[in-house]
């Protein structure tokens, strides 16, 4: 009882700091590894599962920006993403636990890097990169950026916010709200191929655990929603401090874990 207590807190929190500075993944992977034991693979699996309707519940305040958005742009980048997320977990259900276990140290390294310059790279994403670029050669080339953050974000999905914001600079939006709206609808569809496709999942080292899974969907809802008004009253400079330190505290864990 009180595991499953943590992991529900941990999704709450999740959902809440997903929804002012990113990096929710941090707090449920251990909590799944950690608390409740599960093996590193069917913990991404079902993170990610649970963790997706916190992501799709934030799609509501940022539906005004996508009327402003080309309709052409919001089909052909979601149709990517779409492709990638299912390329992406299928990969990771193919991928053994032990394969996995040597990798996810390398993840959450990669996604402590990409977090930790988050700040620059939105700053920098939003000068207005690409404005003048709005050619089919240079949207084919966005194009593939994306693809291959979507596949990023089926496999493991930490720090895909940011890395789609770094991408979608150059598609030549006008506004960073414009971005950040596309970057929710697009993580919003890549974990949610990604969960559709864990759902089949048969083999014994990809079984999600649904009652757990369920608990972190009910728990990141009401994170990602009243949690949001609990978060913004931090300084986000606390906030991203303390999710930092996390990242950090994680992956030296796992590389002394899984290599030594």
């Amino acid at each position: 009882m009180i595991q499953m207590i943590l992991v529900a807190a941990a999704s709450f929190f999740a959902a809440a700091v997903n929804a002012v500075a990113g990096g929710g993944t941090f707090l449920t992977f251990p909590a799944l590894t950690g608390v409740l034991g599960m093996n590193d693979k069917i913990a991404n699996m079902t993170s990610t599962i649970g963790l997706w309707p916190g992501s799709a519940a934030s799609i509501y305040p940022a539906l005004s920006e996508f009327k402003r958005l080309p309709r052409g742009m919001l089909v052909f980048y979601s149709l990517i993403s779409l492709a990638g997320g299912a390329i992406g977990a299928i990969l990771l259900k193919t991928t053994s636990v032990a394969s996995f276990k040597l990798v996810i140290p390398w993840l959450l390294l990669l996604a402590t890097v990409i977090f930790a310059f988050s700040k620059p790279i939105a700053r920098w994403a939003g000068r207005g990169h690409g404005h003048e670029h709005r050619s089919l050669t240079w949207t084919l080339g966005v194009g593939v950026i994306q693809f291959a953050v979507a596949v990023y974000g089926g496999y493991f999905g930490a720090g895909i916010g940011v890395l789609m914001l770094a991408g979608l600079s150059f598609v030549g939006l006008d506004h960073l709200n414009q971005m950040n709206a596309l970057k929710v609808l697009l993580a919003t569809m890549i974990n949610g191929v990604a969960s559709v496709i864990f759902l089949f999942s048969r083999e014994q080292d990809s079984k999600v655990d649904w009652k757990v899974a369920f608990l972190m969907m009910i728990a990141a809802i009401v994170g990602g929603v009243a949690g949001m008004a609990w978060a913004r009253r931090l300084k986000q400079e606390y906030l991203r401090a303390f999710i930092l330190l996390v990242g950090v505290t994680l992956t030296a864990v796992y590389f002394w874990k899984n290599y030594y």
